[in-house]
């Protein structure tokens, strides 16, 4: 695989892990706000706020790495490179390198969005307390209960379950509570936590759009929800509530119209057949693969072409394949990018 196709495939990637790592932290959010109680069990919360923030900070390391060097570490240079922060799980050290980076970027020196950003991230006591837990979360107390069933005595650690609930339950300390219900109570402290959390991410989604290069903002279109999150609108999920996408309204690209004629005219292709396949995904007996740079992978199926990626959805106005009706019930076809993706080098 030449230079450009192993390209295509790290960029494919990172894009995988930005959406994982949003979806993450907006369902980490959305769970701690559906909570009946400042008290539930955090489990699920803090499965998914460790998971989300890790790969975060991971990822915005790399890119960084990238901006500086040029190119993204191999593998030894990774494992070595992740190694130093507890195994890669130590969250607190990642957003401490990424804020000793922020100190050398001109911009964020200057700009007060991203100085207010960074400030709060060095310094607000209440997200480094969470910054904290989680840490610790990720480390090592990730299975706390199942130490606590197994170990003869009593689990000596810090049980990170119950340092969630005194940190969303401090978010009230200085408020006086004897006037309202325990319910409003619990959902002011729950709010509070939420806007909190939701400052510290909105900071480092910034790390997208400054500071990290033009490679950085090809990514930023998952956490744009966070980067342009106002302040009047904090604590609320705007960034959970279905709305309709101009996706929701692409349709196939037929293959009797120009824009197919000119799709492959200035494509790769190559037709894959069902007896090539152990296991067939399509009610039609072949599709063909397309290449069309830069970066854009499609497919036929049937009379109708469809993207391979979201970002060939975006470009072309046309669905994903899974979208097709000649697709099996419960069927993916991953193979189909992988073919696409061979067209890179045989291009060249």
């Amino acid at each position: 695989m030449d230079k450009e196709a192993k390209e295509i495939r790290k960029i494919i990637a990172v894009n995988q892990e930005v959406e994982a790592s949003y979806q993450f932290i907006a369902a980490g959010l959305g769970h701690l706000h559906n909570q009946n109680s400042m008290v539930s069990n955090n489990h699920v919360f803090l499965q998914l706020m460790a998971a989300g923030i890790e790969r975060l900070l991971k990822i915005l390391l790399l890119l960084k790495d990238k901006h500086l060097n040029g190119s993204f570490p191999d593998l030894e240079h990774a494992k070595n490179r992740f190694q130093q922060y507890n195994a890669g799980h130590g969250i607190a050290k990642m957003l401490n390198e990424l804020l000793d980076y922020s100190d050398s970027v001109p911009v964020m020196q200057v700009h007060p969005m991203l100085t207010e950003g960074m400030s709060f991230l060095k310094n607000d006591a209440k997200f480094n307390e969470f910054v904290g837990i989680l840490t610790e979360f990720a480390i090592s107390q990730r299975y706390h209960y199942i130490d606590t069933i197994i170990l003869d005595k009593e689990n000596p650690k810090p049980n990170p379950f119950e340092l969630t609930k005194t940190f969303i339950s401090s978010f009230n300390k200085d408020i006086d509570v004897s006037e309202i219900s325990y319910e409003t109570e619990e959902r002011i402290a729950i709010e509070k936590t939420i806007i909190c959390i939701e400052t510290g991410v909105v900071a480092l989604s910034r790390f997208f759009t400054h500071g990290l290069g033009q490679e950085a903002n090809r990514y930023s279109g998952d956490f744009s929800k966070f980067i342009l999150l106002k302040e009047d609108e904090m604590g609320k999920l705007l960034y959970n509530k279905k709305s309709s996408s101009p996706r929701d309204f692409y349709e196939p690209m037929s293959v009797v119209s120009l824009r197919f004629l000119l799709l492959i005219a200035s494509s790769k292709s190559k037709v894959i057949h069902h007896y090539q396949r152990e296991e067939w995904p399509f009610h039609v007996d072949k599709v063909t693969v397309y290449y069309k740079g830069p970066r854009s992978f499609l497919v036929r199926i049937g009379n109708q072409v469809f993207a391979l990626t979201s970002k060939t959805a975006t470009r072309f106005k046309i669905p994903v394949y899974r979208m097709s009706k000649n697709l099996k019930q419960r069927q993916v076809a991953q193979f189909l990018l992988e073919d696409a993706e061979r067209l890179v080098s045989a291009q060249r």
